[in-house]
């Protein structure tokens, strides 16, 4: 572990004990063993730390959700029931931080960790969409975006639940409970009609997007290269399904990884 995540395992540690606000840089110096001016070598302002232990917290995340799916000796359910199970661990393991993701807690920190906020709940439900697709098939693809609501929608008010109120909360049956409920809601849909349907043009801005996100966090040329060339392939008017398949798989071996599962849901593969 480097000197940087060190200091931000430290200050997630103490924003969990005291919060953000009542936690100084000071604080953070003192439990990191750094003299104050030290620490800011590392971290500009404390707002900085917080923006960095959201990028970390997530980038552990989906590093671990791209392990899982990797795995084929899983299931698509098997492998959906695990990341949703390391999810609720993670928010039960590191509260204070997913308390400033929800609502508007983010926004009160900074404008920078809001965007970031926002960009990690979208990789979060195009995760969602690729996951339901694996499991369900083709037939619950009209209703995907509907599913991804609800299935967040109830995740976030059980965890609201957990977070506010001051009795024992059993985070272990969260997930098997709510596939349950994931599974009564799309056999209930088969005779009924998308609330909100499918947007090619905004799945393909999307798509887009993420790419130059992904194209800033390269780390070697080959890869950022290859990256662009993904882009060129999915601005044609009709993308060649097959070229960007094998784009992807060489995503899926690379450090890149964690991006896929997102990746795929945007361009609906």
């Amino acid at each position: 572990m480097s000197r940087k995540e060190q200091i931000i395992e430290v200050a997630m540690k103490l924003f969990a004990e005291k919060g953000y606000h009542a936690t100084s840089m000071q604080e953070i110096a003192e439990h990191s063993r750094l003299a104050k001016g030290s620490l800011y070598n590392y971290f500009k302002s404390k707002e900085e730390i917080v923006l960095s232990i959201f990028q970390y917290h997530y980038d552990q995340l989906f590093q671990q959700f791209a392990r899982i799916a990797s795995d084929r000796s899983l299931t698509a359910r098997e492998k959906f029931l695990k990341q949703l199970s390391l999810q609720i661990e993670a928010f039960e393991k590191h509260k204070e931080i997913v308390q400033m993701h929800m609502g508007d807690h983010a926004q009160k920190v900074s404008e920078d960790v809001h965007a970031l906020v926002l960009r990690i709940r979208s990789h979060l439900f195009d995760w969602y969409i690729q996951s339901f697709i694996d499991m369900y098939g083709e037939r619950i693809r009209p209703f995907v975006l509907d599913c991804a609501i609800m299935l967040n929608g109830m995740l976030k008010e059980y965890l609201f639940f957990a977070l506010f109120e001051k009795q024992s909360f059993p985070f272990q049956r969260l997930a098997p409970f709510l596939m349950e409920r994931l599974d009564a809601l799309v056999d209930s849909l088969q005779h009924d009609m998308p609330l909100i349907r499918h947007d090619a043009k905004a799945e393909k801005a999307r798509a887009l997007a993420l790419i130059d996100e992904m194209i800033e966090e390269a780390r070697d040329d080959h890869t950022m290269d290859l990256l662009k060339q993904l882009k060129e392939e999915m601005e044609r008017d009709e993308p060649r399904k097959a070229i960007v398949e094998a784009f992807l798989l060489y995503l899926q071996q690379s450090d890149m990884r964690q991006f896929v599962p997102a990746l795929r849901a945007a361009l609906a593969l």
